[in-house]
């Protein structure tokens, strides 16, 4: 009864304060492309990757999301281009996501300056019968399952430079509102998709012939709430002759989570998974968070230094 109570609780703040929040990650910032279109540049000229993370665990109608991306990086147009899906679930609401990513891409000594775009589509549902209004008949909640769509937009700028990784970004744009109108009862609720702004950065210290030193810094805000996040890994390079490098990392995100993580990067491909350990008040109720990712990576792409990062 607990648990249910405090999904009714989060699923109706995001309606009456008319506010969507952006899905959670934990894993690989950098290179997720629904954070900022401009990532879909890196090291690599063809990139995909499958990313999956189921929050709270062991709370009732808690997050879930799963992400792909699939990139490619055309050399002589300069220029990359990709296309992402997202699926996400909270309770009651329901979201899938897709965008079509370009970025140009600007490479001079070692440098690596990519400004980005996305164009999209939002298209939600929200269950009205799951949710357990205070008020019986609020004309603001709906009691049935109605469905809304609205256009997406995003930009996004990268800088890289060796080890160095610096970005910023700004999602749904346009900031638009999905309305989940009842013709019978005349009910409406409303849900404004918040415009989000993303900044990270990290640098990769090569200690040694072996062992990596990676902070990493990572703040999300929707100009009313702020997310911080800070992690360090350390990786061992060139284990096995199939095992290119191991990285361990560990991060905090301010008044929310501790973070642990694990990933394998093979020559082609690596395999990541981490695990949030719940810090907040919703501790009582949920034994943490896990992600998991797969990410392929082929054709290395220019640059004095590509690759420095990846392997």
């Amino acid at each position: 009864m607990k648990v249910q109570a405090v999904l009714a609780l989060l699923v109706l703040h995001s309606i009456t304060t008319l506010a969507q929040q952006d899905p959670q990650f934990s894993q690989y910032l950098d290179y997720n492309a629904y954070i900022n279109p401009s990532f879909i540049v890196n090291d690599y000229e063809l990139n995909a990757d499958v990313q999956h993370r189921q929050q709270w665990v062991g709370f009732d109608g808690r997050p879930i999301t799963t992400s792909a991306n699939v990139s490619y990086e055309v050399k002589k147009a300069y220029s990359a281009f990709g296309v992402t899906y997202l699926h996400d679930q909270l309770g009651a609401q329901e979201g899938h996501n897709a965008r079509l990513n370009y970025a140009g891409v600007i490479r001079f000594k070692g440098h690596t300056i990519a400004p980005g775009i996305y164009f999209g589509a939002m298209f939600t549902s929200l269950d009205g019968s799951q949710l357990n209004p205070i008020q019986t008949g609020d004309p603001n909640i709906i009691s049935s399952k109605q469905e809304g769509n609205a256009f997406d937009m995003g930009l996004g700028l990268s800088y890289r430079y060796r080890g160095l990784v610096v970005g910023l970004s700004i999602s749904h744009l346009t900031g638009q509102t999905i309305s989940y109108p009842e013709t019978i009862t005349g009910a409406q609720s409303e849900i404004t998709i918040a415009r989000h702004y993303y900044g990270l950065v990290r640098y990769d210290f090569k200690i040694g012939r072996v062992f990596r030193l990676k902070p990493l810094s990572f703040v999300k805000t929707d100009a009313a709430s702020a997310q911080f996040d800070q992690w360090l890994f350390f990786g061992a390079d060139n284990l096995t002759k199939m095992l290119n490098r191991v990285n361990i990392g560990v991060g905090y995100r301010i008044d929310d989570a501790v973070m642990v993580s694990a990933e394998l990067i093979f020559k082609w491909f690596r395999l990541g998974y981490s695990y949030d350990i719940t810090t907040s008040g919703l501790r009582s109720y949920s034994k943490g968070s896990h992600e998991i990712t797969l990410r392929m990576h082929l054709f290395k792409s220019g640059g004095p230094r590509a690759g420095t990062e990846l392997e």
